[in-house]
């Protein structure tokens, strides 16, 4: 019998886990204007982009819209990858970040627990009805207004686990917010799903890769322009590719806990 007992526990758990792969259909898109002031030197120009959430019963993903993404790449490559995607899985207690180095990096985080005090305050959000809660999290005091009416757990970042979507959050100093700017119903485009070609990395390897890629920018080219086609020196699709140089960030979205 005990034997019987750990084998279906074990299927359980094989069960969850393959579950936790398979894509979502996304129920609402979420609109954001995020705002983070990276550098305080510098406050009159905080960094700025427009983010979706799109959420699921299961799942749901964090991410920049494809307007935010789209430019003009050099001849030859790929619109690059900016930005970072958060996968997060509530019932397997799952979150999955997607980085984007002109080629998809995977790493595992610990599922984000955040410990919400429900008040009795109210908002009306983009005409929605809104509840707020408040916590604190990564080292900030976050508010945070949710919509009982759209009763999935989820919200933009690492911020979830209300009885609502989390349309609006910010920090007590405004230094981090997720600006509501529109919802919408998801299309039958929208799937939660990973990306395939997402290379399976460590933290350490990715932060590794990140130095290099900034400390030796012609080496980065070069391996660019390998990557397209081309042969450095020789007639072929050459491609002109550095970095931009590291933004300054003295000022982080996780901050550490004062002792």
């Amino acid at each position: 019998m005990k034997k019987i007992i750990l084998s279906g526990a074990a299927l359980i758990l094989l069960a969850l886990g393959a579950l936790a792969q398979q894509p979502d259909v996304a129920q609402l898109a979420v609109h954001y204007k995020f705002i983070h002031l990276r550098d305080t030197n510098n406050r009159m120009h905080p960094f700025t982009q427009d983010m979706v959430l799109l959420a699921g019963k299961r799942a749901s993903v964090y991410k920049a819209t494809p307007r935010a993404l789209s430019g003009n790449p050099p001849p030859g490559l790929p619109t690059p990858k900016f930005g970072t995607q958060y996968y997060l899985f509530p019932a397997e207690k799952k979150m999955i970040r997607i980085e984007g180095l002109f080629n998809s990096y995977q790493v595992n985080e610990a599922f984000p627990v955040v410990e919400w005090h429900i008040t009795e305050d109210t908002a009306t959000k983009g005409g929605l009805h809104c509840q707020k809660a408040i916590a604190h999290f990564k080292g900030r005091n976050y508010t945070a207004w949710f919509c009982p009416s759209l009763p999935l757990r989820s919200g933009p970042w690492k911020l979830n686990g209300l009885p609502g979507v989390i349309v609006e959050a910010y920090d007590t100093k405004k230094e981090v917010q997720f600006i509501f700017a529109g919802l919408d119903k998801a299309s039958s485009a929208d799937v939660i799903k990973l990306p395939n070609d997402a290379i399976k990395t460590t933290e350490a390897e990715l932060a590794r890769l990140k130095v290099t890629s900034q400390k030796n920018p012609d080496a980065f080219s070069k391996a660019l322009t390998i990557q397209a086609g081309g042969v450095p020196g020789k007639s072929g699709p050459q491609i002109d590719m550095k970095p931009a140089p590291a933004p300054i960030i003295n000022n982080p979205i996780e901050l550490p806990e004062k002792k």
